[in-house]
This record gives C-alpha cells, sequence and structure tokens, in this order.
C-alpha cells in the first residue's frame, strides 16, 4: 500500500539523519522538497542526498516564506493535494524537513491538510536544539526541571517573562529580532549562562560562548540560544 512519509534529517550533517529516515529515503518514488532560492538544492535535499535513489522523482515546490496567509494557505492546499494524488496513483512520497517535522516545521501545515486521507507514517530528526546541547555539553533540562521552547517572533514582552521565571530555555528564530532578544538576556543578568550556535553541525558552525558586543551580521538564519540558569556556560 502506497504511503506518505514526513521525514526529518536533522540539523544540517546527513550523518545525523536516523537509520529509519535513510532507509525510508532509499525506497520512496517520489521526493517532495522546498524550491531553493538559488539554482542547485534546498538544504534539506542537500541533507538527504546521500540517501537517495537514482530513480527518484524529485518535486520541488514553492513554500512562500511571508505572511499573507492567502498566499501560503494556497500553496499549501496545492502541495498537499499534489501529494494525495500521488500517494492514491500508488507512489510512495517523502517529504523532507529541517530538524524534527513536529518542531515549527512547514510539515505541520502540509499534514493537517493530509490527515484522514492518505496513510502517513512522521519520521522524526533531530532538532538543532538538541545537537547543541550535545555537541556543546551544554545541558538542557535534569531533574524536575521544566524546558521551554520559545520562539522569538513572539510578543517581547511575553519573551521577558518567560526569561525571569524559567530556569532552562531554548530560544529558536533569533535572527530577525536577534538585537532585542539579546538585550532581553543582558537585561535579566543572563549572559553567562547562554549560549548561541549558528549553522549546527553544518561546515560552517559558528559556537559564540560570549554574546556581548555579538550582532545579527555575525550570525546566521539557522540560529539557536539555549539558556541553563544553573550552568556557568
Amino acid at each position: 500500500m502506497s504511503k506518505f512519509y514526513g521525514i526529518g534529517v536533522g540539523p544540517g550533517d546527513s550523518e545525523l539523519i536516523t537509520i529509519k529516515a535513510a532507509n525510508i529515503l532509499k525506497e520512496i518514488d517520489i521526493l517532495v522538497t522546498p524550491q531553493p532560492k538559488k539554482d542547485g538544492k534546498s538544504l534539506a535535499h542537500k541533507i538527504a542526498s546521500p540517501y537517495l535513489n537514482e530513480n527518484l522523482e524529485v518535486k520541488e515546490r514553492h513554500f512562500p516564506m511571508n505572511f499573507n496567509k492567502e498566499e501560503l494557505e494556497t500553496a499549501w492546499d496545492n502541495i498537499a493535494s499534489e501529494i494525495i494524488t500521488d500517494v492514491k496513483s500508488g507512489k510512495n512520497v517523502g517529504f523532507v524537513t529541517l530538524g524534527d517535522p513536529m518542531v515549527y516545521s512547514t510539515y505541520i501545515y502540509i499534514l493537517k491538510r493530509m490527515i484522514g486521507k492518505i496513510d502517513i507514517t512522521t519520521i522524526p530528526g533531530i532538532t538543532s536544539f538538541n545537537n547543541i546541547a550535545a555537541d556543546q555539553n551544554f545541558p538542557l533540562v535534569e531533574d524536575k526541571e521544566a524546558l521551554v521552547v520559545v520562539p522569538c517572533t513572539m510578543d517581547e514582552e511575553k519573551i521577558d517573562k518567560i526569561l525571569k521565571e524559567n530556569t532552562n530555555l531554548v530560544l529558536m528564530k533569533v535572527y530577525k529580532n536577534f538585537k532585542n532578544i539579546i538585550e532581553l538576556i543582558r537585561k535579566n543578568n543572563l549572559m553567562d549562562s547562554a549560549i548561541l550556535v549558528s549553522n549546527s553541525s553544518k561546515g560552517d558552525e559558528k559556537v559564540y560562548r560570549n554574546l556581548e558586543n555579538l550582532n545579527e551580521e555575525k550570525i546566521s538564519y539557522f540560529s539557536t540560544i539555549l539558556i541553563n540558569k544553573g550552568w556557568n556556560n
């Protein structure tokens, strides 16, 4: 029976793909991947490339990166409809996404449109913050503590409150609001408890253990901050 697979390919290093994901990538008939901004392949496609079979059909599709709700929903509707048609025609279709499919992923918007219509299997992937924590020996959470994952696109007053009230935090999507986020970290006296990593596990990875005098020109779009108030950086 044909199926749709949502496949997390991890933060960047192809060796961080799970064995299960690698095996599925070898068997699918069609790969759906974001259309790259420039010539070549999307980052998720590049990460998955070592595991793809030679006869694979690749469908690059445009995923708008804006806040135009109508444009976004039209794109998601069209892509989901195409996937459903392909699966019902007898094809095994895979969709690759950075990190984990269920953590701030476009995959979720596609999934919502397909649940109950075709057979779906979602394969987890390693998130950037899991990889950073392990790679930098920086504990995320322990014992009875809670871990709070914060999108830095949310209201700054809410972020400030979260920084005050929690011990262990992951700050994602920091790039566009970087200056204000650093100021909030400084305001809450957390500079010594924070670490920032750009391009986790990629060849151009950068690790910053001192966030003072760091500006957005030095970091990439793929940047994540970890904070552990009980762990001096």
